[in-house]
C-alpha cells in the first residue's frame, strides 16, 4: 500500500512538475516550496529524481544574485531506479556562499580569491529504495594563488546535502539536510580563518486532498558562522521559518497557489573587545500565484507577495516595522522538447511592447531554457 502511495505521488509530481526555476516561481508568489519546480531540489535533494532527463540553463542571473559568471545550469539523467546530475551555481550551497562573503572582508589578496572561486564539482545522486527516494549532493569550491614566492593563499568550501521522500501518515514527507564548512588562509600575511561551519534542515509535507488540492505545511532551520580572520569580529547567523500553503491543480493544468510564511532571522556580531551586536528580523509573508495554459505552446502566469517586517536589535537606525508588496508576471513557450520561461519586466505595463512603442528597454530580465531529454509526460 505504501509503495502504491509513493508511486502515485511520483506520478503526480512528474505530471505536474514544472521546470523554470526562478523565472517561474518569482511569478507565482516568490516561494518555490509551495509548488513543484526545479529550484526545489536545492534544499530538498530527493526531488532531483523527479526532474531527471533534462538540461536547463539560466544565462543571465537577475540583479542581486551573488554567483560567479552570472549564470546557472544543470544536466540531469535518469536510468531505471537511479539518477545523476551535475550543476553549476545551483542555489542551496551554504558553505560556498559563506566563503565568498568571508573572503570579501578578509583583505586584498584573499578578496581577490573570491573572483576565482567556483562551485566545481557540484554533483547529485538519487535512487528509489522501496517506498522511498533518497539523494545526496556534493559541492566543492576552491581557489588559490601565490602572492609571494613560496607563500600561498587559498580558500576552500565543502557542502554536503542529503534528502528523502517517504510516505508518512497523511502525506509524503520531503526532507533535506545540508552541512557545510568554509575556510581560508594567507601564509604571507599569517592569516587563517576561524568559524565557517553551517547547518540547515528543511522539511515539508505534501498532503493530497480532493479536487486537485495539495496542502503543504513546511518548516526550516539554519545555523552557521561566517569564516572570519582570526582575531576579527565573529559573525553567527540563526534562522527559523514555518509556513502553510495550498496548491490546487485542475484537469486542465490550471494551478492556483497561495500560502503564508513566518520567518525569524538573527545575526550576531561578536567583536574581540566590547559587547555583541545583534540584529533580529521577524517577517510575515503572504503570497498567491496563478498559472494557466493558454494554448498548446503558451502558458501565462502571475503572482504577488506581501510582507510585514519587524527589525529590532542593537542598530537603532535599522529598527522598525515596514510593509512591502511586489508582484511579477511571465510566460512559458513550448516547442516540442524545448521550454522557455520568461519573467517579464513589470515596466511593460507602463511602456508597452516594442512592436507598439519602439522602446528598446528589456522586456524580460530572467529567462530559463529547458531541454527535455525525454518527451514530457
Amino acid at each position: 500500500m505504501r509503495r502504491a502511495a509513493t508511486a502515485l505521488l511520483l506520478i503526480l509530481m512528474a505530471t505536474t512538475a514544472a521546470f523554470g526555476a526562478s523565472a517561474r516561481w518569482n511569478c507565482l508568489g516568490f516561494d518555490h516550496r509551495f509548488m513543484m519546480d526545479t529550484s526545489n531540489y536545492g534544499i530538498y535533494p530527493a526531488d532531483m529524481f523527479v526532474f531527471s532527463d533534462a538540461l536547463w540553463l539560466i544565462p543571465s542571473i537577475p540583479a542581486g544574485a551573488n554567483v560567479p559568471d552570472n549564470m546557472m545550469g544543470g544536466l540531469l539523467v535518469a536510468q531505471g531506479q537511479q539518477a545523476w546530475a551535475v550543476h553549476y551555481n545551483l542555489p542551496g550551497t551554504i558553505g560556498f556562499g559563506a566563503l565568498r562573503t568571508g573572503l570579501a572582508g578578509a583583505g586584498a589578496t584573499l578578496a581577490g580569491l573570491a573572483n576565482n572561486l567556483r562551485p566545481i564539482p557540484d554533483v547529485f545522486y538519487a535512487r528509489k529504495m522501496g517506498d522511498m527516494t533518497v539523494a545526496g549532493r556534493f559541492v566543492l569550491g576552491m581557489a588559490s594563488s601565490e602572492p609571494v614566492a613560496d607563500k600561498s593563499a587559498s580558500a576552500l568550501s565543502l557542502d554536503l546535502a542529503g534528502g528523502l521522500i517517504r510516505p508518512m501518515g497523511p502525506g509524503n514527507l520531503d526532507v533535506g539536510l545540508r552541512i557545510a564548512s568554509a575556510s581560508f588562509k594567507d601564509d604571507a600575511a599569517n592569516i587563517e580563518s576561524t568559524g565557517g561551519l553551517s547547518l540547515a534542515m528543511d522539511a515539508r509535507m505534501l498532503i493530497k486532498g480532493s479536487n486537485g488540492v495539495t496542502l503543504i505545511p513546511l518548516a526550516g532551520l539554519r545555523y552557521g558562522t561566517d569564516p572570519t580572520v582570526d582575531g576579527a569580529a565573529e559573525v553567527s547567523r540563526m534562522g527559523l521559518d514555518v509556513g502553510l500553503g495550498w496548491n490546487r491543480t485542475d484537469a486542465s493544468k490550471n494551478m492556483l497557489v497561495y500560502g503564508v510564511t513566518l520567518a525569524y532571522d538573527a545575526v550576531t556580531t561578536s567583536p574581540p573587545a566590547g559587547s555583541d551586536v545583534s540584529i533580529n528580523t521577524l517577517q510575515l509573508a503572504y503570497l498567491t500565484g496563478y498559472e494557466k495554459p493558454l494554448n498548446k505552446w503558451l502558458i501565462g502566469r502571475g503572482g504577488a507577495r506581501g510582507t510585514i517586517t519587524n527589525v529590532s536589535g542593537d542598530n537603532p537606525a535599522a529598527n522598525g516595522t515596514r510593509a512591502g508588496f511586489d508582484y511579477n508576471f511571465g510566460i512559458r513557450t513550448v516547442y516540442q522538447r524545448v521550454l522557455l520561461d520568461f519573467q517579464l519586466d513589470k515596466a511593460l505595463l507602463h511602456r508597452g511592447p516594442y512592436v507598439l512603442t519602439g522602446s528598446g528597454a528589456n522586456w524580460s530580465g530572467n529567462v530559463c531554457l529547458t531541454y527535455l531529454l525525454e518527451p514530457a509526460q
